[in-house]
This record gives structure tokens, C-alpha cells and sequence, in this order.
């Protein structure tokens, strides 16, 4: 091969194969040399591999915030604490990063954006890998959608609210075709325990994104999230994400105010909600609901809000719900 002992040996102890050694060894065994190239560049990605993953043993305390049974019970990473540095290199790969220090400044972007939108903390690694889920999700998407236009959003409302009377098993498909004529996504995201999530709004690619959870497990709520975000699609296109969770501090962010009122008129119009108080049995509510167009669990989700109700009652006129995975 023309090459020295001493060449040979650094070569098996690990050092670099070049292009001209990977010449000579297509001369002397007739395996050509993009073979031989192809092979080292394999061995370098395998030891860069190995030493990333021994660095990131050092990662086990962040990993281990992250809410690691869900992802793995839907087939997202399968390691485990046991093996922190794979664990983590899972955890990357999942939030497409590629290091711990871009990990931790992602999350802590995030918090920082949505901690004032809440009145408790929140759960800042269960919210970040609910909110990944949810743009794999609508990337996984392979229906063809139109430009958006909210002009066609606002005509569909109509026809939208009116879906929250058909008892249907299939109104979630018939929600997503809804909105897909507006061309926004309508995507249903299973909640993460700890996010605590009701519904959030993303603008991905230019186009807006509605990502539901059945938190609450009630009609009543799932609308009036439904159009929360509507309204924010409709109300506040600036590209920014807006979240909504359970203990939402509307007095801090006026845009969440604004898409609840948005929710409230359109579900229950102000020339109807003055009959609000008056509701006073099942029977009522059934035949406001029913003159009005919108189902009772909507009805009764706004009698709990104004505490014109007591939360105990009125829970058999909603319907629970629960997103489940068609695949």
C-alpha cells in the first residue's frame, strides 16, 4: 500500500482515513474507495454519537422534568432514567435540537411567553412537548388546504356552532373539514398531565393552527374553546402562539380577554344572555339551548361561569367527550 507500520497501527487505533489511504486500499483489496470513505464517515457519526450520549449522562435531572411515561406510552422515545445519556439523545431528536443548552433555552423561551397568560405556573415541560406534539401533528397532515381567509371564517360561523347539536361521533371530522374550507387546521392533541391545557392557536408556515385537548371532558367547554380560538385566528393574526389553560389570567393578557368575549357573543349572543338568570331547571336550559341553536352543555358551561349555577348540577346535560386515536 506504500504506507508505514506506524500509519497502519494509528489507522486501527482510530485515526482518520483519508482519500488518498482509501485510494490505495481500492488498488489492494478492490473495494472501491467511496466504500472505504463512506465507512469512516459511519465511524466518525458512530463516535460522535457515543461521546454526545456519554456527555449527556450529565442531562439526567433535566430529563427526568419531562413528562417521559406519556411519550413513551405513545411511542415517542422508549428509554428510560436507567440510561440517561440515550434518554436524552431521545429528548433532542424528539424536539429537534441539537444540544442540551438549545434544549433548555427553547423551554425557557416558552415559559417566558406563556407564564404571564396563567395565574399558576405551569408545568413548562409537559406544555413544551404537548405544544411539539401538536406541530408534529399538523406536519403529519396530508390534506391540501387553501389559502386562509377570514372572510370564509367568519361565514362558516354559523354553520360551525350549529355542529355543537348533533350528538355525532363524527362531528370532530366534521370540524376539521369546516375550518379547512377557511384554510385554518383544526388538529385534536391529547392532553399531557401537567400541561393543562384546554386549546391553543399557532401559526405554522403562514397558516393558522387550532391544536384541542378534551380537557374537562364536557361539550360546554370544548366549544367555548373552540371559539376562543377562532377568535384569536379572526381577532389577533400576528403570528404569535396563544394558549389557553385551565387557570387562564384574562386580566393579564388583553387578547385573551378579547377571544373570550369573542367565544361568549358568539356562542350565546348578548340579545339572548339576559335569559341567563331565569334558567332555573333542566327543562329550560334544554329549550334555551334548543331556540338559541347551540347544545346545553354549552349553556350550562356558561351558567357555571357567570355562578348563576352551582357546578354540581347540570352535568348530565353535557356530553363527555374524549379524543381518540383513529390510527
Amino acid at each position: 500500500m506504500g504506507v508505514t507500520p506506524k500509519h497502519v497501527s494509528k489507522l486501527l487505533g482510530g485515526a482518520p482515513l483519508t482519500p488518498d489511504v482509501a485510494t490505495k486500499l481500492e488498488l489492494v483489496t478492490g473495494i472501491a474507495a467511496r466504500v472505504w470513505l463512506s465507512q469512516e464517515a459511519t465511524y466518525r457519526a458512530d463516535v460522535a454519537r457515543l461521546g454526545l450520549t456519554e456527555e449527556l449522562v450529565a442531562a439526567k435531572e433535566l430529563a427526568a422534568s419531562f413528562p417521559l411515561s406519556h411519550l413513551r406510552k405513545i411511542g415517542r422515545i422508549t428509554g428510560t432514567l436507567k440510561k440517561p445519556g440515550a434518554l436524552a439523545m431521545e429528548l433532542l431528536a424528539f424536539f429537534q435540537v441539537g444540544s442540551v443548552d438549545a434544549l433548555r433555552q427553547a423551554i425557557a423561551r416558552q415559559a417566558v411567553a406563556y407564564r404571564q397568560g396563567t395565574a399558576h405556573p405551569v408545568d413548562e415541560y409537559a406544555l413544551a412537548t404537548w405544544l411539539k406534539l401538536g406541530e408534529m401533528e399538523a406536519a403529519a397532515s396530508t390534506d391540501a388546504l387553501p389559502a386562509f381567509d377570514d372572510v370564509v371564517l367568519q361565514e362558516l360561523l354559523p354553520e360551525i356552532r350549529q355542529l355543537s347539536m348533533t350528538p355525532s361521533k363524527t362531528f370532530g371530522a366534521e370540524l376539521v373539514a369546516s375550518l379547512a374550507k377557511a384554510g385554518v387546521q383544526l388538529i385534536y392533541v391529547p392532553e399531557v398531565q401537567g400541561a393543562r391545557m384546554y386549546g391553543a392557536t399557532r401559526w405554522i408556515n403562514g397558516r393558522p393552527v387550532i391544536a384541542l385537548t378534551a380537557r374537562g371532558r364536557n361539550d360546554g367547554q370544548f366549544w367555548f374553546t373552540l371559539f376562543h380560538e377562532i377568535g384569536h385566528v379572526l381577532l389577533h393574526q400576528d403570528q404569535r402562539t396563544h394558549i389557553r389553560p385551565a387557570d387562564a389570567d384574562v386580566e393579564a393578557d388583553p387578547a385573551e380577554r378579547e377571544a373570550n368575549d369573542f367565544a361568549s357573543m358568539t356562542l350565546i349572543p348578548r340579545s339572548q344572555e339576559q335569559q341567563l338568570p331565569s334558567l332555573k331547571s333542566k327543562e329550560q336550559v334544554r329549550a334555551f339551548a334548543d331556540s338559541i341553536g347551540v347544545s346545553p352543555g354549552v349553556v350550562v358551561g356558561r351558567l357555571w361561569h357567570d355562578k348563576l349555577w352551582d357546578y354540581r348540577a347540570g352535568h348530565d346535560l353535557c356530553l363527555k367527550l374524549v379524543i381518540v386515536d383513529d390510527e
